[in-house]
């Protein structure tokens, strides 16, 4: 991140955000790197040199929740139209006036809402591992009902851990079990965990242990000494926005036509991602949604550009230099 400057924003909300911003050439749309679930902007520290070839200037948020951002713990505050809202204002504090709104996980989720709720501001969409979702009533039990009736798995089995009264507190007391959880070596690791009930849960809670991937070994420190000191229950709001219907009062506001995304799109999917699988793309792709969408897969889990930060930096680079 030694290229990019810190900054802070104080928003029409009263949130202060933290944020990385280099500037490049002004006259390509800035990259905004949205990170997700339970990141920070040090998410793309590692495929930050490959970004920087591109020549488009970039900004790195904390989110809402996260790291040097501000941490509400009403989960109203984390409705998109507030959290879209908050980053527009960082862009046109800087004078920002285009952007390739870019996200991974929950990040890719706010990506699709800066289009939703600025499509006058996103020149172009790349999303990481987590398919487009239009906005959509949502109930967990149903979801994962369906999701287990078509795949053999409740894949959602993890978000009643994540929307338990307890979770945070879990997870931060059992914080090396946790890392583990996430950033495990065994095969099918994730799908293991994630995709099983109580599966997760259990294994947090009895403070389990589990060899790490080589990737993860060097961000185990700074991980736990960030989420140590900040805790869970901001993060864990993105999850009980959704789960609690808040989300879905807010964007049933957005004009039906507005699904559609009318910029270039490219999904990121991993073919070791067992949990948000490549498929996961050809349901909104097969509605219409996405007409200018382009599909590459990497050999990675659910963290590409921390386990193979060239390749998926080349496959952005590329995408950008042939697309946008």
């Amino acid at each position: 991140m030694e290229r990019l400057t810190r900054k802070e924003h104080t928003t029409s909300r009263n949130y202060t955000y933290t944020y990385y911003l280099v500037i490049q050439s002004p006259e390509k749309p800035t990259l905004l790197l949205q990170h997700g679930f339970p990141d920070d902007h040090t998410l793309w520290a590692r495929i930050l040199p490959s970004l920087l070839t591109s020549g488009h200037s970039i900004l790195v948020p904390d989110l809402l929740g996260y790291n040097g951002t501000s941490k509400p713990t009403n989960t109203e505050a984390y409705n998109s139209k507030g959290l879209a809202t908050d980053l527009v204002e960082i862009l046109d504090h800087e004078n920002i006036n285009k952007i390739i709104s870019i996200g991974h996980d929950w990040g890719s989720y706010m990506a699709q809402r800066m289009w939703l709720w600025f499509p006058e501001k996103v020149a172009g969409l790349i999303m990481l591992n987590i398919a487009y979702d239009p906005p959509a009533p949502f109930d967990l039990d149903a979801t994962n009902a369906a999701i287990e009736k078509a795949t053999g798995l409740p894949r959602l089995a993890y978000w009643e851990f994540f929307s338990s009264s307890d979770c945070a507190d879990a997870m931060s007391a059992n914080i090396d079990s946790w890392f583990e959880a996430l950033h495990g070596n065994p095969e099918n690791w994730l799908e293991t965990l994630f995709c099983h009930r109580d599966a997760l849960s259990d294994f947090v809670r009895q403070g389990k242990r589990v060899p790490l991937h080589g990737y993860a070994e060097s961000l185990r420190d700074n991980w736990v000494n960030t989420f140590e000191r900040d805790g869970f229950v901001g993060p864990l709001q993105w999850y009980l926005v959704k789960v609690s219907g808040i989300q879905w009062e807010v964007e049933k506001e957005l004009p039906r036509e507005r699904h559609v995304v009318k910029v270039p799109a490219l999904f990121i999917g991993s073919k070791k991602d067992t949990v948000c699988t490549t498929a996961a793309i050809d349901v909104p792709r097969g509605q219409g949604l996405l007409p200018q969408l382009t599909v590459e897969e990497v050999d990675t889990g659910h963290w590409p550009m921390l386990e193979a930060p060239e390749a998926t930096g080349d496959v952005i680079v590329k995408w950008l230099a042939e697309t946008v």
